[in-house]
């Protein structure tokens, strides 16, 4: 498997940016959920095909500052930077929960940036009658059980477990406790800052793949994506929750491949 490798990208006068990056090919960029940037088999896998990019949302690795970001539109716009210093002109995306709704907010702010869109379980829109749950609010078990249809799965132990070493305990708390900060300043008190009238500028071909089981964005959500985006289309995955792309893996890589190597936006 491609190792992924650490780069740092002065994408404007304010703002640095972390990536990790491995695989060659045309470019994919990856943005992550609230729970942070992790290197996982998903990725692994699409790395094998394309020069994966996945940058760390500021306010979650050594580099970025979240000071530096004061809304949603100045990251929008900071994504749009780092861009600009990779000389990428147009990426196909991938974007899970968090990430996903950042991925439809820059396809539907400069729709010539992206050529292809894979949204898995987007945040971003909000019913009153089907509230998401607060992830603020949780402890890392009540939270791997909502993420997970089996709580009790290696991945879902590996998110409620601590190092041994305390002083490795420590790290890990701060660094969960910076990076969800910094996804509070996104998605607290609730994610709803106006995608859902944003979303039928997007030009791009759209995958929106869920699990059926997702307990942290209901599956129901999927509906109010589909109803505002004319070019998207819908994919529900069985026995899997909200890491859909984890949990059924090989089915999640077939689909995002397929979608990945459809039309591109005529807009890009």
């Amino acid at each position: 498997m491609p190792q992924p490798t650490e780069h740092t990208y002065q994408v404007n006068r304010r703002l640095a940016i972390d990536t990790l990056e491995a695989g060659q090919g045309e470019p994919l960029l990856f943005l992550h959920g609230a729970g942070g940037l992790a290197w996982d088999p998903y990725l692994d896998a699409l790395a094998e095909h394309y020069r994966v990019i996945a940058p760390f949302m500021p306010g979650t690795s050594k580099s970025n500052d979240i000071s530096q970001v004061r809304d949603l539109w100045d990251l929008v716009l900071g994504y749009y930077d780092l861009l600009d210093a990779l000389h990428i002109d147009a990426v196909d995306v991938v974007g899970h929960s968090m990430g996903g709704m950042i991925a439809c907010e820059i396809a539907a702010t400069d729709q010539s940036r992206v050529k292809r869109l894979v949204a898995i379980a987007p945040a971003g829109v909000f019913d009153i009658d089907n509230p998401m749950p607060d992830i603020f609010a949780m402890r890392p078990r009540d939270l791997a059980a909502r993420m997970l249809v089996d709580p009790d799965s290696p991945v879902a132990k590996a998110i409620a477990t601590l190092p041994d070493d305390v002083d490795d305990q420590v790290e890990v708390l701060i660094q969960r406790l910076s990076t969800l900060n910094a996804a509070a300043k996104f998605l607290w008190p609730i994610p709803d800052k106006g995608l859902d009238r944003r979303l039928p500028r997007i030009k791009a071909p759209t995958l929106l793949m869920w699990g059926r089981q997702d307990g942290l964005i209901p599956v129901a959500y999927a509906d109010i994506f589909m109803a505002g985006m004319p070019h998207a289309h819908l994919e529900v995955l069985d026995q899997a929750s909200h890491l859909v792309q984890i949990e059924r893996l090989p089915d999640a890589l077939r689909l995002t491949l397929a979608a990945l190597q459809g039309p591109a936006s005529t807009a890009a």
